[in-house]
């Protein structure tokens, strides 16, 4: 268990070493605001944290995003913005009005953000507390299940020390899995001007047990020279899986990527999970492969 801070345009830190000389052993930052921008001070927390030795151990977005077309603009901002930083975690913070109410809708938005954290090579987690959960997360549990998660709940409201003790485990929900615990929102640290959100996180590294299997960071079949559709074989088709693997759609059993699934056949099952990437990126969803999918799909990875 470590403790640390998430911070953004309201945290003014006017002495990064003294935070860190104040027990703060890692930081998530804010990326984006409401206008995919880099948020104010991400620039400024950024270079503060890395020159007073606080390890960036992730970044979040609060979201706005009601429709997967309005997540696939923030989360390529998002990448744009985090990953020349070394930032390689993306955290979806999910309460806002904005993203209530919109039923299975909220599944293909969340699924948007995480492919295209997963395509820039990043991890994916979700940001959210029992008032957005509850009613809003829970009835689709099983389609998060393997997404971590990152829990707001402040047991109490009086304002703490970081180095003070951390709140009894039994506020926080039973039978989930949880990465970090955002604990309190009225943290005073020396060298923050304000209040701090004070987090614990259970590991060292916040993803460190999912294993990622990637014997490549680039395509080793060569480009196919026109369409890939349903019943192509060979390098062709290998091409296209080899990009499926990457976005996340050829799984194992326990729903990690698994590289033996690239086969070297386009059927029915590729055709589906091609339409699902397009769908996802924008592009016309008709499960070919053309010049314009294998063109966005190489940007990506």
């Amino acid at each position: 268990m470590i403790k640390g801070i998430d911070i953004a345009k309201w945290n003014k830190i006017t002495d990064y070493k003294e935070v860190r000389s104040a027990g703060v052993q890692f930081a998530i930052v804010k990326v984006i605001n409401s206008q995919n921008k880099p948020d104010s001070r991400f620039h400024e927390h950024v270079s503060g944290l890395n020159s007073a030795g606080i390890p960036i151990t992730g970044g979040y977005t609060y979201s706005y995003a009601n429709t997967v077309d309005k997540a696939r603009k923030a989360a390529d901002a998002f990448v744009e913005t985090a990953k020349p930083k070394g930032i390689d975690t993306m955290w979806l913070d999910l309460e806002d009005n904005a993203v209530k109410g919109l039923g299975s809708s909220i599944i293909d938005i969340i699924n948007t953000y995480k492919m295209f954290a997963e395509s820039a090579d990043m991890d994916f987690g979700i940001y959210t507390g029992a008032q957005y959960y509850n009613p809003y997360l829970k009835p689709y549990a099983n389609e998060i299940a393997d997404i971590p998660i990152w829990w707001a709940r402040y047991p109490y409201t009086k304002e703490r020390t970081i180095t003070a003790d951390v709140p009894d485990s039994k506020y926080l929900p039973a039978g989930m899995e949880l990465y970090g615990w955002q604990y309190s929102s009225k943290g005073v640290i020396p060298g923050i001007q304000g209040y701090t959100d004070l987090n614990i996180w259970y590991e060292r590294e916040a993803f460190e047990n999912i294993q990622k299997e990637i014997p490549t960071e680039y395509n080793p079949f060569t480009e196919p020279m026109g369409n890939v559709a349903i019943g192509k074989t060979g390098n062709d088709a290998s091409w296209v899986q080899w990009y499926l693997w990457r976005f996340g759609k050829l799984t194992n059993g326990a729903g990690q990527p698994d590289a033996a699934k690239i086969n070297g056949v386009f059927d029915v099952e590729t055709k589906r999970q091609v339409r699902e990437v397009q769908t996802l990126l924008g592009l016309a969803a008709d499960g070919i492969v053309g010049k314009i999918t294998r063109a966005v799909w190489k940007k990506m990875c």
